[in-house]
């Protein structure tokens, strides 16, 4: 067994236990890295759900680990049922290098999500991720705007405080579109 697995296999779904030194592992160690990608696929979903939460960690700080495992991470969030791995990866999608392409299939992929997934936390976590690839490419601006304005309306208040952000940085970026 890995030292990122013995980290990550206590407690339930409702703990991130061990996902904070498993990312700081993960920074300084790229094996650790390799190793948080591979508990993505692990049979229990609370490790998944702690690798993915380290995994995010680690890479807010280095998106560079997220590269070799571009390919995986696409493939993973288009198969993926579990709320906790579809959050995370509407955080780390895009991070990645993606082409052009692959953001406008990610951001169809989070808007099929966002419409069909009951979890606030995903629907919350997508409506970043869109902007987050809006900032990539403006070509998505409309279809993020119309997703916005659609979350400023929910009762959930995580997803429509996370709203009233997007609708700033949408408001900024539509007033000065070459940042």
């Amino acid at each position: 067994m890995g030292r990122m697995l013995e980290l990550l296999r206590e407690g339930d779904r409702r703990t991130t236990a061990g996902s904070a030194e498993a990312a700081r592992w993960a920074r300084a160690n790229p094996r650790d890295a390799a190793e948080l990608v591979d508990l993505l696929a692990y049979r229990i979903a609370a490790v998944r759900m702690r690798a993915a939460d380290a995994l995010e960690k680690a890479s807010a700080q280095n998106t560079a680990l997220l590269a070799p495992y571009k390919a995986l991470l696409l493939d993973l969030a288009e198969d993926t049922m579990q709320p906790e791995l579809r959050w995370h990866l509407a955080q780390l999608l895009p991070r990645l290098d993606l082409d052009a392409e692959e953001v406008r299939d990610a951001a169809s992929l989070f808007l099929r999500w966002y419409k069909r997934d009951s979890s606030a936390v995903v629907r919350t976590f997508v409506l970043q991720g869109l902007m987050d690839l809006t900032r990539q490419d403006h070509g998505l601006l409309a279809e993020t705007e119309a997703v916005t304005i659609q979350a400023l309306a929910s009762p959930t208040p995580s997803l429509k405080a996370r709203a009233r952000k997007v609708k700033l940085e949408l408001d900024r970026l539509k007033a000065d579109p070459g940042d």
